[in-house]
Parts: structure tokens; sequence; C-alpha cells
């Protein structure tokens, strides 16, 4: 019989971030420090805990310097917690944007913190910037890398929604030596690499740059500089569209000036062979937080993610409020049948599984394994979008579905497990072959795979907005809602569609408001959230926000900007919530339907919400027990759901 494990040994199986854990390790010094703004679970949806593992199987000394802001139980200030590491200090703000973790989009603070210990606030604004400042003081003289989902998409001079003005690169204004973007595993070994053996940083694929004019290279495509968007907004529409076309590994370097040095970013590397990704998702991760965060009450992001599986990265969406493309990719890199079931294994194999695996996907689940020859090289296909208006026949949706079909029944035969949801997004408009028939994956996704609840992101009901948000038409959508509720029919089951709705993106007026509106009145269906929109930096919706056109189309887009139109909208989706009712008239009465208004007010539930006999639902949500209600949370793709809403 194996002996039982100590406390110290099942310390010493994390990465460390104290000294006394590094001597668990017999450490007295580190090659490098991560910092982030999250607290550390060790969790392949975690991209500190990734990065650190990855740097870990390189054979580099690793500490993971979490939450610096909060003393340890001891009473060591955080910053002190580790030495200063040999190589580099990498900084990240967290699994997301800072910003978007501490405030709504009504710009109000969050009360709470669902990926620091006990839900803790106390990240600082712009934690990106904010601990590089922290590293140079407390780190003289080593060099800092910055990356993650907060500096990404902010490599480039970018207009800012918490400011509202244009800011400067998030590398200018951080100082630090170097910027990694994407999904960073490649670019942080080789980062790694050069500064153990001397060489310099420049020119590394998915990095950028902070250069002087003699340094940009002569084949650079240039790009508005900061000041002249600065001057014009209108300039955003070329920065968009420049990035757009520079997403390949065979593009060219950007360059942006800033105050007369460059900003270069390297174009992305060429997709990773599955081998590699498997590599990647093999390393020892204990899926749990870090036992220091246990008396504070643990982590509760990890709740919604910790039985998952992530089958692959990357999308070919394109979604208008989505910013995965340009940082995960559009090309979908799928993990091996035989590594996803030797995690699978792992996962049965735990002492506090339960038999259910919550979901098994990605950020959508249904492109696992899904491509075409010029994706699977990395190469754009600028001419054609890969789903809108009707997925592109290049994609061979018929065949690489059946990967995903088959790959489900594995994972559900596998000893232990008892049941193995898809709970990540589906996008509906994947499940039909060339024929319009529906596909084998929908029959067993019915059958087996939904928890009660199948989660789809219409986004919208008005054509209008849906174009404007490169989503499929609603009929798309109505046409699988009627056989989803046939299919459960035949098959006797009692399984609902759970639908996500966007207010307040760029194209909806109160008009397109109401037509969704009366979408949902129609189905008694009064969504507990919605999701507010965000102009996130380097996505098309946030140049739509800003200019009022469209980048591609170069179509005029209407933008609802004020606070109290944005309230209707909100309202009309959540119409059966008390707070909502004279927000709801207000909307019906300003689109001049008197009809729904009348149909409206005399509604049971309305009028009971009224006298005071309803209230407010307080039922569970599908984030999973330990997330609060309204706060972000990630996928099992490590990108961010907020408020609940899938990408698909």
């Amino acid at each position: 019989m194996a002996k039982p494990e100590n406390a110290d040994e099942h310390l010493a199986r994390f990465l460390p971030r104290t000294r006394s854990q590094m001597a668990l390790r017999g450490w007295d010094e580190l090659d490098i420090v991560l910092v982030t703004g999250d607290g550390y679970v060790d969790h392949p949806s975690f991209g500190g805990a990734v990065i650190g593992r990855v740097l870990e199987a390189e054979g580099y000394r690793v500490g993971i310097l979490d939450c610096p802001e909060i003393a340890d139980d001891d009473g060591t200030p955080g910053w002190e917690r580790l030495p200063a590491p040999r190589l580099f200090v990498g900084v990240t703000a967290g699994t997301i944007d800072s910003m978007v973790t501490g405030y709504t989009a009504a710009k109000k603070k969050r009360r709470v913190d669902v990926y620091r210990p006990g839900g803790e606030t106390g990240r600082p604004n712009r934690a990106t910037i904010a601990y590089t400042a922290k590293a140079r003081h407390h780190f003289r003289g080593v060099p800092i890398i910055v990356g993650g989902l907060e500096a990404g998409p902010r490599r480039l001079a970018y207009w800012d929604y918490w400011d509202e003005r244009f800011r400067r690169s998030i590398l200018v204004d951080s100082k630090a030596d170097l910027l990694v973007w994407g999904m960073g595993e490649r670019q942080i070994v080789e980062v790694a690499a050069r500064i153990r053996d001397g060489v310099p940083l420049g020119g590394i694929p998915g990095t950028c740059e902070h250069v002087r004019e003699a340094e940009v290279p002569k084949a650079a495509r240039h790009v508005p500089s900061f000041e002249a968007l600065a001057a014009d907004e209108s300039l955003l529409i070329e920065l968009f569209n420049a990035v757009r076309e520079e997403n390949s590994p065979s593009s060219r370097v950007l360059a942006q000036e800033h105050g007369g040095r460059f900003v270069l970013q390297h174009p992305p590397a060429a997709p990773a062979p599955q081998e590699e990704v498997d590599r990647w998702f093999d390393l020892p991760y204990q899926r749990e937080w870090h036992p220091d965060h246990a008396g504070r009450g643990g982590v509760a992001a990890l709740e919604p993610v910790r039985w998952s599986v992530n089958t692959h990265r990357g999308c070919m969406a394109d979604c208008s409020f989505c910013s995965i493309t340009f940082h995960q990719g559009r090309s979908i890199q799928s993990r091996s049948e035989e590594s996803i079931l030797r995690e699978v294994t792992a996962l049965a194999g735990h002492h506090d599984f339960r038999g259910t695996i919550t979901d098994v996907g990605g950020p959508t689940a249904n492109m696992y394994g899904l491509g075409c020859k010029l994706l699977e090289k990395g190469e754009a296909c600028l001419g054609r979008d890969c789903l809108t208006p009707d997925p592109c026949p290049a994609l061979r949706l018929d065949k690489t579905t059946e990967g995903y079909r088959r790959l489900l029944s594995l994972v559900r035969e596998q000893q232990g497990v008892k049941h193995a949801f898809v709970s990540s997004g589906i996008r509906y408009d994947m499940l039909r072959g060339k024929d319009g028939a529906m596909l084998p994956l929908h029959h067993e996704l019915v059958e087996h795979h939904v928890p009660g609840r199948m989660k789809l992101a219409p986004e919208h009901a008005s054509d209008r907005v849906l174009e404007a948000m490169n989503k499929p038409r609603f009929e798309v959508y109505e046409d699988y809602e009627a056989e989803y509720r046939s299919k459960c029919e035949d098959m006797g089951r009692d399984q609902h569609l759970v639908n996500y709705f966007i207010v307040g993106h760029p194209g909806t007026t109160v008009e397109d408001a109401v037509e969704l509106f009366e979408k949902l009145f129609s189905r008694n269906y009064s969504p507990e959230q919605v999701q507010e929109f965000i102009p996130l930096p380097m996505t098309r919706a946030n140049v739509q926000y800003v200019c009022g056109v469209d980048p591609i189309t170069l179509t005029e887009t209407y933008v609802p900007k004020r606070e109290r139109e944005r309230k209707i909208q909100k309202a009309l989706v959540r119409w059966k919530a008390p707070e909502s009712y004279r927000f709801v008239v207000e909307g019906l009465e300003s689109a001049e339907r008197p009809d729904l208004l009348t149909r409206f007010k005399s509604h049971p539930a309305v009028r009971a919400g009224r006298s005071g006999g309803g209230g407010r639902r307080r039922g569970g949500t599908a984030r999973g027990r330990g997330a609060p209600r309204g706060a972000p949370v990630s996928g099992p793709s490590g990108e961010a759901s907020m408020d609940l809403d899938p990408c698909g």
C-alpha cells in the first residue's frame, strides 16, 4: 500500500508561491517569477498555471507571485514572498481583463472578484501596468515580459471604453521589455531560452517590441500612429483592417509610431502540431486552488471548470464583439483523443470526482477537429467568412463533426464516468449537413450530453443587429429550436434551451430591442441574466462603437450609447423582473407599440410583480457552485464568458 501523502508533499506538487515552498523542492533561487492578479489555481483553464507548467517542463524553476497586494497569513507582504528571479519576471493581469473583472458594463465597481481567494477585490485597475511598475521596483534589473488577455488586445494603440479615449500600446505604458500576444506557450519558451543564452529578444513570432525608427524592418506595414488616432478616431478603421489582414504566419510586421519610437507587432506562429498541444495539456496540473487559499474559501472561478475537459482552442466564428480570433487564432488546434482520454481517466480517479464531466468542449464545442486547408496552415481567407451567412463548404462539417461525436462517446464510456455533458456554447448553424438535414451529432448531443438544458447564443432576434454582430439570422436559430424540441419530444426528455443575448451592441435601435422583446414575450421567456455590451479592444464591434461605421462593410452603424437607452434594452430582455417595468413601458411607448404594451401590462407575471406577489426568482444558474451572479467566469478554453455568454 502506498504511503499517504503528507501536507508538505501535497504542497510541493504546486509551483511555489513562497520561499518556504521553494525549500520543499530544494530550491534556493528561481529562474522565473510569474506575477498574476488571480489567485493561483493549478488548472489548464488558468493561463498563469499553464505558462508556469510549460516553463517547468523545460527545466526552469518557476514561482507564482499571485495576488501580490494580499499579504500572507504570516504577515509577509505579497511582493516579498519570492526572491528576484535569475532570468525574467512574467506579468499578467490575470485570466481576463482587470477592468472587466473590476467593473460592470455600466462602469460600476463589482463587489466580488471570483478569480481571487474568497472573492476578495483589490486587483488594481489596468493591472498589467501597475504590476510591471511594482516588479521594476522589487526586482531591479530583471527583464519584464507582459502577456495575457489584458495585454494582448492592447498590443497596439487602442480606444479605451473606461477612459473614453485612445491609449498608447500597453507595452509602451507599462515600459515592459517585451509583450507576448496569443496563447503564449511557444513564445515564452523562446523568450526564456534567449534570455538564458544572452540572445536579443527581437523578431519572435507572436510578440511585440518597442524600437527606434532605424530598427523598423523595411517590409513592415505601417499603421496609423497613436497620435494620429487620438486626433482622428476614424483611422481606427484602417488599424483594425491591418490587424485583421496581417493575422497569419506569412503576414508582414506591423509598425505603429508612438512619439518617435515604434511598436512592432510580429506575425503569429504557425498553428502548433497536435503532439505539441497534447504536451501542454498533459502537464501535471493539480486541478485545485493552491492550498494557501483554502483558509479564505478558495477561488470560486475554479468551480465551473473543475471537472471540465478542454478539447481544442481557437475559433473561426469572427463574432464582432469577440477577440478570440486575435488571441487564440482562427485555426482550430485540437487535442488527440488519447490526450483527452488520459485527462478523463485522471479526473475519474480523483477522490472528489462524482462521475460527471461537466463539459467536453472549447470556445465553441462543436468546432473540435474543424478546419480547411487554409486554416490548418494558419492562413486566413479574407474574401469569405467561415460561418456567415452560411458555413463554408470547405470546412468539411459532415466529416469533422463525426470526430467530435466519436470523442463524446469515448468519454462517456470511460470507467468511472456516469455523465459527460457539453456545457460550452454550441453553434447550431453547424449542426446541419450540406443536404440541410441534421447531422448525427445533434442526436448524440440531445440523447447523452445535455445537462438538462443546452446553451445556445442567438444573441439577438433582429437580423439587422445579427448582421452587425456577424451572427446567423434568427430564422436559423428558430429552425434549430424546432428541431431540438422535436427531438426531445421523440426521446421523451424534459430538456430545455438556455439562450444568451447581448444588449447595447452597435446596430441596436429601440425598435430592434422591441423586436427581440416580442420574440421572448411570445415564448413567455425572460432570462435572469443578459450580457451588456462592452466595446473591448481589437474587436470589430469596438470600431463600430467608436466610429459608427462597420470597418469591413463601411456601412453606417447606429450606436446606443446613452445609459437610459441601454437600460431600456436590458429591461426589454429581462421583462419579468419588477425593476424592469418602467423601462419596458418606456421602450414600448417609444417604439409606438401599444399592442405589445397592453399585452405586457396584463401578463400574469408582470401583474404579480407589480403587486408585490411575484418578485425576482433567485434560481440556480449555469455558473456552478461558488460563482456569484453577475461576475465573469472562465470557460474550459481559458477564455472569459461574461454573464454566462458563450462564444458559440
